[in-house]
């Protein structure tokens, strides 16, 4: 059994990467769904999205409120008898939301390449906007999701910029080493008298032991499944427990409140099959090959 604490089966390096990455699809989302809600809120629509930014969702609400342009139903007691203001207001108020949310999107096309300033920005951003939520809705049920989908998003602002600056005081990873050109002979030979003799060079793994045989009737959550080569492989979750699941057996898990970057791993009749989360996707991979992969939001 592994834990998350430890992460043993990824480099520090690209454990830290793929916070960086994380960070910024949370980062993506905001964006993304602001502006669904922008336009969902221009043609009257009930709907609306959480992980959306605040201020340019009420300053777009309000241009629509002042400019009479909600429903006829919605102006009745506190807001009967308003006198209405031009669309041009409201025209000029939906272009400063749409402004507001375009430095979103800016700060996510700029952070790439490790370019941590934009990343601070949208956080210092999107701290002003959870702050404005705060002073402008309160604490209230109605708002707790907003709330915590805020804290979320600013959480994850946090832990992207902190792996930036421990990815660079990490020293850099080794590289492949290089052949010497002298050497390429011997090696071949060596090989192909290794080939003749019949003698591999190395021994086949022997098949992985099963954990214990699955647990259907349990509470889960499917990830990622796949079936090939006669394979039914799923990768779940069961309460804090990740799962690598082959033909009915648990093979490898890894326990941890949060999802972190992690690999399962099982060789089974000798085939390697893994599964895991890169910090952005799931995935399940045999013999080194991805067979599916599934991008995950949350």
């Amino acid at each position: 059994m592994a834990n998350f604490s430890t992460q043993g089966q990824l480099s520090q390096h690209s454990i830290l990467e793929q916070k960086y990455k994380t960070s910024r699809m949370n980062l993506l989302l905001v964006v993304v769904f602001t502006a669904i809600n922008l336009l969902l809120l221009v043609i009257n629509t009930d709907l609306y999205f959480l992980f959306s930014a605040f201020i340019p969702y009420f300053i777009a609400s309000f241009g629509m409120l002042v400019c009479g342009r909600f429903p006829e139903e919605y102006y009745t007691d506190d807001f009967g008898g308003m006198t209405f203001l031009d669309d041009s207001v409201f025209v000029v108020l939906l272009v400063i939301s749409v402004v507001l949310t375009l430095l979103y999107l800016l700060a996510w096309l700029m952070s790439s390449k490790n370019r941590v300033g934009w990343l601070i920005f949208a956080l210092v951003f999107f701290g002003i906007d959870t702050v404005g939520m705060l002073a402008l809705s309160g604490i209230t049920i109605e708002s707790a999701f907003d709330i915590l989908f805020h804290a979320w998003v600013i959480y994850y602002l946090i832990l992207g910029i902190s792996a930036h600056y421990k990815l660079k005081k990490l020293p850099p990873e080794e590289k492949e080493a290089v052949v010497d050109c002298e050497n390429i002979l011997p090696l071949v030979e060596e090989v192909g008298e290794a080939k003749q003799n019949s003698e591999p060079a190395v021994a086949e793994p022997s098949n992985s032991n099963a954990i214990r045989e699955a647990d259907k009737d349990v509470k889960h959550r499917v990830l990622l499944e796949k079936r090939t080569l006669n394979y039914d492989i799923c990768y779940r979750r069961v309460k804090h427990t990740n799962e690598l699941i082959v033909n009915g057996n648990v093979y490898d898990e890894i326990e941890g409140v949060f999802e972190y970057p992690h690999t399962l791993k099982a060789w089974v009749d000798g085939h390697y099959i893994s599964a895991g989360y890169t910090g952005t996707h799931s995935f399940i991979s045999v013999d080194g090959e991805n067979v599916a992969k599934k991008l995950r939001l949350i």
